[in-house]
């Protein structure tokens, strides 16, 4: 939660497609500020997936530099540290509560 540190040692990260023009006015300029200087337009909405060193599992996190980002955690503290783990979700739920809306196409996943 804190923008300037990346608390998560673990993510995964799922990249939204959407209507522009639903977003709010500063969002606006700053996703145009965003393609006029790296050359592309971020996406519409970023889900994450993080394990968090703090922040109980199922929390939703607003991104600390942009209200289109939202992290859930899955995952917190040490005690699993070292193991494989496998994990299910469902994107489109998860993206509704964490957004409150339905999700646009998937257009990226890292």
């Amino acid at each position: 939660a804190d923008r300037d540190a990346a608390d998560s040692p673990v993510r995964v990260v799922f990249a939204f497609d959407g209507d522009h023009d639903r977003l709010s006015a500063r969002n606006r300029m700053l996703f145009d500020l965003a393609q006029a200087v790296g050359g592309e337009r971020p996406p519409y909405a970023t889900l994450m997936y993080v394990w968090d060193n703090r922040a109980a599992p199922e929390t939703v996190i607003p991104g600390g530099r942009s209200d289109r980002v939202r992290k859930i955690v899955v995952e917190s503290g040490p005690a699993q540290r070292g193991h494989w783990r496998d994990y299910e979700r469902h994107l489109v739920d998860d993206f509704r509560r964490a957004f409150g809306e339905d999700p646009g196409p998937l257009i990226g996943v890292g």
